[in-house]
């Protein structure tokens, strides 16, 4: 289960739980399947030096058949401005699926960082991130954390902005 994504386990169970008590749910004596979880799981922590460290990945990779690994098409998205010596700046990468959504999303830095900003990142497509991953090879961008922090990237944040896209396809 440490594959998952803890508050949506919780959320999950303490609605099974109440769903016990509630007398028309089991009424129809119909077995309910299995919950599938969406959400990403995160890790973090402080490393030496004082680098906050996160990395937040899908819990549901893109998998065609069970007995093959899924096929690497992308190459990952890695911006280093981290000073190794006073460690200052910050280390970010992005891995991509075949398809090109955001698998995982890993920053390594001296500087805080709003938790639910990555998270919002990971199962979302790189279209949306404003042609990133390219403007980022050519050179156009040099610095990905103060890019992400621009103006047209507050839609990003939002707690619905997922929700959203899900409901334009």
């Amino acid at each position: 289960m440490d594959r998952y994504n803890g508050r949506e386990m919780g959320s999950r169970l303490a609605r099974s739980v109440f769903d016990i008590y509630d007398s028309q749910a089991n009424q129809d004596g119909m077995e309910e399947e299995l919950p599938s979880f969406y959400l990403p799981q995160g890790q973090g922590g402080i490393l030496p030096g004082d680098l906050i460290y996160y990395h937040i990945k899908t819990t549901n990779p893109l998998i065609k058949s069970p007995t093959e690994p899924e096929a690497k098409n992308r190459k990952s998205l890695t911006c280093d401005n981290l000073d190794k010596e006073s460690n200052k700046g910050h280390f970010i990468k992005f891995t991509f699926n075949s398809i090109g959504l955001i698998d995982s999303v890993t920053y390594i830095g001296s500087e805080e960082i709003i938790l639910q900003s990555l998270w919002s990142f990971v199962g979302l497509h790189e279209n949306y991130l404003n042609s990133l991953t390219s403007r980022y090879e050519q050179g156009i961008i040099p610095n990905v954390v103060e890019f992400l922090s621009e103006n047209w990237a507050i839609a990003l944040y939002h707690e619905w902005f997922g929700d959203f896209c899900l409901r334009m396809r």
